[in-house]
């Protein structure tokens, strides 16, 4: 009975400390973020005492919004000591794209639950986030947000319907402009898959209801605002057909 017990803390006890983070892709952590870079980790530093986070000095390779650094926080340790599940460690040499903000302290921070492009693992989408990233940057290097949205089942059942479809684009963004009444006042392209496809899911966001939501929840009513609305496409694989989604998956 006690190996079994010790067993069911190992099990349920992982679960109840996992780090948890909330679900991030490429487009809402880039208007979110202080700071997105492609960074190269040239010095890593220790902890100062059992503080989180640590040191660490960088070549800045390609900088997408924010001030240029040369130094960062990483949310973790350095020391190999055992920290939090949410902990993590990036050695000299690693490069990355990173996005970041400050803390309490005036530090810039990224950690676990940023978004994180590690450019030394093999990843299918790697590429791909790289390029909305640059593409965003490319078209507002100040874009910023600090509200939720979210799009009617419409939208989804839209996107659901495109099952099958053929595209050489992997990725499209959206301008959308909501007026006070949360309803689109235009729709922009930022980068399409091509001109039909384009239309069909402008008129789809038009039909769709919207929902705006502050981070804050003593922020003031949101009245006319700009959202960036991302659509990604994966082709066909494993006897799976293509399909478009509205995650980063």
């Amino acid at each position: 009975m006690k190996f079994l017990f010790t067993i069911l803390i190992l099990v349920f006890g992982s679960e109840a400390f996992a780090c948890k983070c909330a679900y991030n892709d490429p487009v809402n952590s880039f208007g979110t973020s202080e700071f997105v870079g492609h960074i190269k980790i040239t010095k890593v530093y220790p902890n100062q005492g059992e503080r989180s986070p640590y040191r660490a000095d960088v070549e800045l390779l390609e900088l997408f919004k924010g001030s240029k650094i040369n130094s960062i926080f990483v949310g973790g340790r350095s020391d190999g000591k055992i920290g939090t599940s949410c902990d993590v460690f990036y050695p000299v040499g690693s490069e990355l794209v990173v996005t970041a903000n400050k803390n309490e302290d005036g530090q810039l921070v990224f950690g676990m639950c940023s978004f994180i492009i590690d450019l030394k693992t093999e990843r299918r989408n790697n590429q791909r986030n790289l390029d909305v990233i640059r593409t965003l940057s490319q078209w507002n290097d100040e874009y910023s947000v600090d509200f939720d949205y979210t799009i009617s089942a419409s939208y989804s059942d839209f996107l659901e319907s495109k099952n099958g479809i053929k595209l050489k684009e992997k990725f499209a963004l959206f301008e959308v402009l909501l007026n006070d009444q949360h309803s689109p006042l235009e729709i922009n392209v930022i980068k399409g898959f091509d001109d039909a496809v384009d239309s069909e899911i402008v008129a789809a966001l038009v039909n769709s209801k919207w929902q705006l939501k502050s981070f804050d929840s003593d922020g003031p009513r949101l009245d006319s605002v700009k959202i960036v609305v991302p659509v990604y496409f994966y082709p066909s694989e494993r006897g799976e057909e293509s399909f478009m989604s509205k995650f980063s998956l």
